[in-house]
């Protein structure tokens, strides 16, 4: 077995050790968005997974990391996929305020702004992203997107911190290789 596949394997290990506490308790989003990562790294792409709940805490949409499934897609983000599915899905929202999006990792640059221009009331992501997350430096935006900013929530989740580090060692796994099939990807 490769270093690789063993990396994934000892993911889906802890992975399985949380679901007993974690699946069905008050952090299912979160170790949902963990599941998604890590079925995203699986399958050769970004682990990174996004929930979207309603004020209810009732689950809107789901997805996780494509960039690489079927040739390639820039936007294929798990944040992305999951506004263009609840956007495909509930044309005429009200509540936007009362939604939730709950990442496994810090929203990019373009997640973020795409975020902001969604009109969600709060986004919670599970580990930050030191080298390219945007959401925790929304206050460095151009004015017009930081009055954006200022109608949303931004919170790290930081309750159950376990979840927290597998969230972050999901988005490193494999990240050196998944930067160079990008690079080969966007420049051969």
């Amino acid at each position: 077995m490769s270093t690789n596949n063993n990396n994934i394997e000892s993911l889906k290990i802890r992975l399985a050790t949380y679901a007993p506490e974690y699946r069905l308790g008050e952090h299912k989003w979160a170790f949902r968005c963990c599941e998604l990562a890590l079925e995203a790294l699986e399958e050769g792409n970004y682990g990174v997974g996004a929930v979207l709940v309603d004020r209810d805490n009732n689950l809107l949409a789901e997805a996780a990391n494509q960039v690489f499934s079927e040739g390639f897609n820039s936007s294929a983000h798990a944040e992305m996929r999951v506004l263009d599915q609840f956007e495909n899905m509930f044309l005429d929202y009200k509540d936007r305020e009362g939604l939730q999006l709950i990442s496994s990792l810090e929203p990019c640059p373009m997640c973020c702004g795409r975020i902001l221009a969604s009109g969600i009331g709060q986004i919670i992501f599970l580990a930050e992203d030191k080298a390219g997350g945007m959401m925790s430096h929304c206050n460095k935006l151009p004015a017009a997107w930081d009055n954006l900013a200022q109608l949303i929530v931004i919170k790290c989740f930081n309750k159950e911190k376990e979840l927290s580090i597998l969230a972050s060692d999901i988005a490193s796994a494999q990240m050196q290789g998944l930067r160079q099939k990008l690079m080969l990807t966007i420049r051969s």
